[in-house]
């Protein structure tokens, strides 16, 4: 997919569904929609929003010439129109620990796409930086109401900025903070944290400025920077080690539980990632407030310990065939899994489950989480193992359309290994069903 910079000034109509309001009318394939209501249609949000008026008026331009459709309908009934994809704008930073730049060559190009854009933000969960965002766009974001919006801070020292966003100038984020949030645009903010870079009393400080902005900035989630193996000629950085990572937990603890006593929420909380290598248990579900960054990797294993404590209660005494199972993990959930999960499954007679923690060759040992695990690596460690019936996977190894970061598939892992192949997110108790 090409990708620029600006913003497309229509949207290309690609297909219409059969009798549906649009084909009734007489849009056809290849229509541009210019405007609605005098509005410019520059993506699905715009169209979005200005056609679920009762009355919209939508001009087209057809080979060229320009036509009004005056269409009467009930509000948010849908035309029946399917868009080309949406060109997004790239990201103009030079983040110091960008993950993209650790890619190594020959994966798919979508993977070496940075976005930088709000409207993936609103629509996926993206954290954007803002460096980006005019007045237009603030304007437009508060008048369509787009939010939650997940903005990557990293630091608020004007110093600290430019160098881990590798830009020049001064981007005025507080200022565009304030602006949002004084026009009640919900925020959810990160900041990925680089040891003696922008932590120690610039990251207190980053805090102290974000907290102005509570509750409509609602939570600040620290995580780990990801340091992979292919870093040649990219900025020296240090990764962040057991000891490290215990120190944090304590200094954020105190600053987190100060900002409970005040307003009843944590505020700021830890990648689990932090607690995982400092080798601490993982706190409770209460620390982790509503869970508003649990995509983030914030309280996803508390949840996951949660979850399957409770599904566990359902498990049956026995299965009725014996089953061998392999399951796979990354190096970081591996002790999780093997105290919470293995135990259990293995109460079940005739359930025999082995943990298989795959390490990553991919992107190097220093990567230790299961969503950065590629079919190869799987494919490699498991080959030499004793046989099983099934192999379960985590989901988060595969995207959306069934790929591994390595473009394998779920088929082609099957058919190397010869063996059945269950995917599971957090749904144990369907697999126990499955195997009874």
């Amino acid at each position: 997919m090409h990708h620029e910079n600006h913003l497309n000034n229509s949207m290309k109509i690609k297909a219409i569904e059969n009798n549906s309001l649009a084909a009734e009318v007489g849009f056809q394939i290849a229509d541009d929609i210019v405007k609605i209501n005098g509005h410019l249609i520059r993506d699905l949000i715009d169209f979005q929003f200005y056609v679920s008026d009762e009355h919209p008026v939508i001009e087209v331009i057809r080979n060229g010439e320009n036509y009004i459709f005056d269409i009467e309908k009930d509000y948010d009934d849908s035309l029946g129109i399917n868009f080309e994809d949406t060109k997004y704008r790239c990201c103009g930073n030079k983040c110091i620990f960008c993950f993209i730049d650790q890619n190594p060559e020959g994966l798919r190009k979508s993977l070496y796409f940075k976005d930088e854009d709000y409207r993936l933000s609103f629509m996926y969960g993206n954290y954007v930086t803002f460096t980006n965002v005019s007045q237009p766009d603030l304007q437009r974001i508060v008048e369509q109401r787009l939010y939650p919006l997940y903005v990557s801070v990293h630091s608020t020292d004007l110093e600290i900025r430019k160098l881990m966003l590798g830009v020049k100038k001064d981007d005025r984020l507080l200022e565009k903070i304030r602006f949002l949030t004084e026009n009640n645009i919900e925020l959810q903010a990160q900041i990925v944290l680089c040891p003696s870079i922008n932590d120690g009393k610039s990251l207190f400080k980053t805090i102290d400025d974000l907290a102005q902005f509570y509750p409509k900035l609602k939570s600040i989630a620290i995580v780990p920077v990801g340091l992979t193996k292919h870093r040649q000629n990219l900025y020296p950085l240090k990764p962040v080690i057991p000891g490290y990572a215990k120190a944090l937990i304590g200094q954020i603890e105190k600053t987190a539980q100060m900002f409970k006593q005040k307003w009843g929420d944590y505020f700021v909380y830890l990648a689990d990632e932090f607690y995982l290598l400092a080798e601490m248990s993982l706190p409770f579900a209460e620390r982790y407030d509503e869970f508003p960054q649990i995509e983030n990797g914030v309280g996803m294993v508390r949840d996951f310990i949660d979850q399957f404590e409770e599904q566990s209660l359902e498990f049956p005494h026995r299965i009725k065939n014996k089953s061998l199972i392999t399951l796979v993990t990354g190096v970081l959930a591996s002790p999780i899994i093997n105290k919470w999960v293995i135990p259990r499954l293995n109460n079940i007679e005739n359930l025999n489950v082995t943990l298989q923690t795959v390490e990553n060759n991919f992107y190097g040992n220093r990567v230790t989480v299961t969503g950065l695990l590629t079919g190869q690596d799987i494919f490699n460690q498991l080959l030499n193992q004793p046989s099983a019936d099934v192999i379960i996977l985590p989901a988060n190894c595969l995207n959306l359309d069934g790929l591994f970061l390595d473009d394998w598939t779920l088929a082609d892992l099957q058919t190397k290994l010869q063996c059945h192949i269950e995917v599971v997110d957090k749904d144990f108790g369907s697999l126990i069903d499955k195997l009874t």
